[in-house]
């Protein structure tokens, strides 16, 4: 047995439920080459998306400092997760980490190309803090995650030379020099990933064949958005093992110095992924969301999960779209949008949600959810989200939930408020 949440019924949790409901259900919504072109707006209104391939080539010593400032050590106290006090010798270690003195005057941009999922943090550290004793959820040095085989730039080095401060497409950050292969220029990196030959996970996880001959192809969990170049004139085995019944992929590695070099892997057939990008349509969005359902919520993707607008950004991925990473820098994302004042009666609201397409990307104060339809006159929502509130009295008690879930828009937030009324913009990504 398990439980259901107030106000789903246990149908709700299979996409086709919903999709049933869509008459335009499977008509295309924009072909590859729009979702292209809308890419390309993005990066023109969304300040925090790079073109990598139009990136610059190198920093002065006042620019990459500013980068590497940007993130702020804490004023206020904080703690690590076995309860104890953060110190500021803590501080002053991550401080001198982050090799400033090592800035130049001119500092070269590297390029570079993720061998597996990575965090990107705060500060070149992986201990966690928190802000509050004995709360582990949410560790306050972790900013987000970089899926396997995506480009990235290397700005700068950590002082123990174990940490790279890199810019990815849509974030910047500090992540370990063992999860990036440097290459040798920008055309290495592109050279291999722009190719039409490829296929996208699809499923929330899929894994390479374990390979006895070589680790570091073995076994690489890829996560639901990632895009793997396939190899078009296959060997006959990898690894020793035929390829029958798998795709063969190529994979970047690193040599002994840390240079970029490309192995053979393995995918079986049977794994959920798709030969190019997924055909953008309605039911097609519903049903990449609806394969996350009971996923660990994990702030900045900690716990192997993702959080909100992770969740959003990596659906919306499998159809080659490259949005923001960020709820508030996703709400300004091009698209059809609707905006909710705040003068709006519950009635006006969910009136509004009947000129709403299922599949659009829900956003309020610190949160991002997906539509997926209306039910008994209710606008209906599924996302990866920490808890709901019931009330007690006059006072609410928080529940918590950290999963992927469908639930009515009318639940309650911490504060007390519908889902529904704190609801500020609705967008649909497509032109």
């Amino acid at each position: 047995m398990f439980h259901i949440i107030p106000g789903t019924i246990l149908e709700m949790l299979d996409a086709e439920y919903w999709i049933e409901k869509i008459p335009d259900a499977d008509s295309l919504i924009m072909m590859q080459n729009d979702i292209m072109k809308f890419n390309q707006e993005i990066v023109k209104k969304c300040d925090s998306v790079y073109d990598l391939r139009s990136y610059r080539d190198s920093f002065t010593y006042d620019e990459l400092l500013s980068l590497i400032k940007e993130y702020k050590l804490p004023e206020k106290e904080m703690y690590f997760g076995n309860g104890e006090i953060v110190k500021n010798d803590f501080y002053h270690y991550i401080s001198d980490n982050l090799n400033i003195s090592e800035i130049k005057k001119v500092n070269p941009v590297q390029y570079g190309i993720t061998i597996k999922k990575t965090s990107l943090r705060s500060f070149p550290t992986d201990i966690a803090v928190y802000s509050k004793k004995g709360d582990i959820e949410f560790d306050r040095f972790q900013e987000t995650s970089c899926q396997a085989i995506e480009p990235v730039l290397v700005l700068h080095e950590s002082k123990d030379r174990k940490w790279y401060f890199i810019q990815m497409y849509n974030y910047r950050g500090w992540v370990k020099a063992t999860d990036i292969a440097i290459a040798k220029d920008k055309e290495e990196v592109f050279d291999y990933l722009d190719t039409d030959y490829f296929i996208v996970v699809t499923g929330n996880h899929a894994r390479t064949q374990f390979n006895p001959y070589y680790s570091d192809v073995s076994e690489i969990q890829l996560d639901m958005g990632t895009r793997v170049p396939l190899e078009k004139d296959m060997p006959d085995t990898i690894g020793n093992q035929s390829t029958y019944g798998n795709y063969a992929i190529k994979l970047p590695s690193r040599d002994d110095k840390g240079n970029m070099i490309f192995k053979y892997g393995l995918i079986s057939i049977k794994e959920d992924v798709h030969c190019g990008y997924v055909p953008y349509t309605r039911a097609n969005i519903l049903n990449q969301a609806f394969k996350l359902i009971g996923d660990r919520y994990g702030w900045g993707d900690s716990f192997g999960g993702r959080d909100c607008s992770s969740f959003i950004m990596h659906i919306y991925k499998t159809f080659g779209f490259r949005l923001p990473r960020n709820a508030d820098e996703q709400e300004r994302c091009p698209g059809i949008v609707h905006k909710f004042s705040d003068d709006l009666s519950l009635i006006d609201i969910i009136e509004a949600f009947k000129g709403i397409k299922p599949g659009a990307a829900l956003y309020m104060p610190g949160h991002a959810m997906m539509f997926v339809g209306m039910d008994g006159g209710v606008p209906y929502i599924i996302h990866d989200f920490t808890g709901y509130a019931e009330r007690n009295g006059d006072k609410y008690d928080f529940i918590p939930v950290n999963e992927v879930m469908v639930t009515s828009s009318l639940l309650l937030t911490a504060n007390g408020k519908m889902f529904l009324e704190r609801i500020i913009k609705s967008v649909q990504f497509e032109m």
